[in-house]
């Protein structure tokens, strides 16, 4: 099932609601975005713009349309094998409506923003919407609230978004901000992320972004090691590091 399009703006903002909501990166998000709209990669979905009339958006769709395209998107969806955390396809496509002019939240109980209204869940919200639209503005221009809201959000793919651009910054992803990654590093360890635990040992042992503190690391190890709600994956590679020392 294709859907046609005479530009880019409800497939790219599709793709960025995914790669928000799942910590993706741009290149995977938009792949799976275009498989949900029935084409091959994101390159097909562009030299197909214009060429047949735009099909109508969900709104302007009967219900039976609707639930068609939905049960089309869900199962392009699954196939993808991206990671939803632990949420169906099903579900997962009826808060994302990836071919709706209007991407709001259907459900009472899931709201559409995990901001609360506050002036820094405000500042972090602004500061992840435009950071998931512009790749390569200095991540350091929002350091403060993002910093603030990984201390006061309870929304966890917000702190996964953060952990993505922290990894991005150290690995060049992004322009390397080591800095700027090791302060959202100790902000997200302290929120007892364990994959920021293990980078931000990582960055004490190497000295980047910040003095080397090799004690420090070994203790941050150490707790993923001894936690029992670090992934298995995690614990093997703390456990590695310690026995390496």
């Amino acid at each position: 099932m294709r859907i046609h399009f005479q530009s880019t703006s409800i497939p790219t903002r599709a793709a960025d609601r995914l790669k928000y909501r799942l910590s993706l990166k741009e290149s995977q998000a938009r792949q799976v975005t275009s498989e949900v709209f029935g084409y091959k990669d994101w390159a097909d979905l562009h030299s197909k713009l214009g060429t047949k009339a735009a099909s109508a958006l969900d709104e302007a769709c009967d219900g039976a349309t609707v639930t068609e395209r939905r049960v089309y998107q869900a199962s392009q969806l699954a196939a993808s094998l991206v990671d939803l955390h632990g949420e169906s396809a099903d579900d997962f496509v009826r808060w994302w409506r990836p071919s709706a002019a209007h991407a709001q939240e259907e459900c009472g109980d899931r709201p559409q923003t995990p901001f609360a209204g506050s002036k820094d869940d405000l500042n972090f919200q602004d500061a992840l919407s435009t950071l998931a639209h512009a790749a390569h503005d200095p991540v350091g221009h929002f350091e403060l609230a993002l910093i603030a809201g990984i201390h006061g959000t309870k929304n966890e793919s917000s702190l996964r978004f953060v952990e993505s651009l922290a990894d991005e910054l150290l690995s060049g992803n992004r322009t390397r901000e080591p800095e700027v990654a090791r302060h959202l590093l100790e902000a997200l360890a302290a929120r007892g992320l364990p994959r920021s635990i293990l980078n931000l040992a990582t960055s004490l042992t190497l000295g980047d972004g910040g003095p080397k503190d090799e004690n420090r690391a070994a203790d941050l190890l150490k707790q993923l090691a001894e936690s029992a709600s670090t992934p298995d994956e995690l614990k093997r590679i703390a456990e590695s590091r310690l026995a390496g020392r």
